[in-house]
């Protein structure tokens, strides 16, 4: 994928760093084995498409999973965007999605929040980005939001 220089600029400008790894890392898995990070510290971005407002990104730790009822309490009828979707909307291809950079409504977890920094998609199958959570928040004027429920 070509570099995106633009997508760069915003993790930079954000205080965000973002990190050329080995291996492919497309799954909270991946990315745990390649950073040796914890799962918790890792993030999902995960595109949803809604009967009410379009298209949402929905933001998860890597314990967790995006709970779809708690997305439909607000937002109507959700599904997960499918593969074809997401690359027409973001431009990103699912598992290298950013939680930076997307121009659509944005609810992240507060779980997410309770880290000094996560680690996230950066938008090409081997890169991730670190940044604070709070900087996400506040480039995708995101709203706080329970809309997880754990897994592990």
């Amino acid at each position: 994928m070509p570099v995106n220089r633009g997508f760069e600029e915003l993790v930079r400008r954000l205080g965000g760093e973002i990190l050329e790894l080995d291996a492919p890392v497309k799954t909270v898995e991946q990315a745990a084995r390649a950073t040796g990070a914890d799962p918790g510290q890792i993030i999902k971005s995960i595109l949803l498409i809604t009967e009410c407002g379009g298209a949402v990104l929905a933001i998860v730790d890597g314990r967790s999973r995006v709970d779809l009822k708690k997305i439909e309490k607000r937002l109507g009828k959700a599904r997960l965007a499918s593969p074809q979707e997401v690359k027409e909307i973001t431009g990103y291809e699912v598992g290298e999605l950013p939680p930076i950079g997307i121009p659509v409504k944005t609810l992240i977890d507060p779980r997410v929040l309770e880290k000094n920094y996560v680690l996230g998609g950066g938008g090409a199958i081997n890169r991730l980005i670190r940044i604070d959570p709070r900087k996400i928040v506040e480039a995708q004027n995101a709203e706080i939001e329970n809309i997880s429920a754990e897994t592990q």
